[in-house]
């Protein structure tokens, strides 16, 4: 892929991303604090966790809930629905 520049320089686009990664690198480089500490350890509080004896009933309910969501038949009701509704309200305004 060419990215043709003002003067009818064309340029690969693999050449852009590497000199803007490369500027990236360099400004990081030079806003870096060399005298700062150095942190070892950080306090991180554990996460609430529940945990499910029986999965198979919520995996269950998922699958039922995907199903539903996937139904082609549905979707296309819907949208069907959705396309006569606005055609309804709004091909009749003046």
């Amino acid at each position: 892929m060419h990215v043709c520049m003002h003067n009818n320089v064309c340029c690969d686009l693999h050449d852009i991303m590497s000199a803007c990664i490369i500027m990236h690198n360099m400004i990081i480089e030079d806003e870096r604090v060399l005298d700062a500490p150095i942190e070892v350890a950080r306090e991180v509080s554990s996460p609430n966790l529940e945990f499910v004896e029986n999965e198979s009933d919520g995996f269950q309910n998922f699958m039922g809930r995907f199903r539903q969501i996937r139904n082609a038949e549905a979707h296309y009701a819907l949208r069907n629905a959705l396309i006569d509704h606005l055609w309804e309200e709004y091909s009749n305004t003046e």
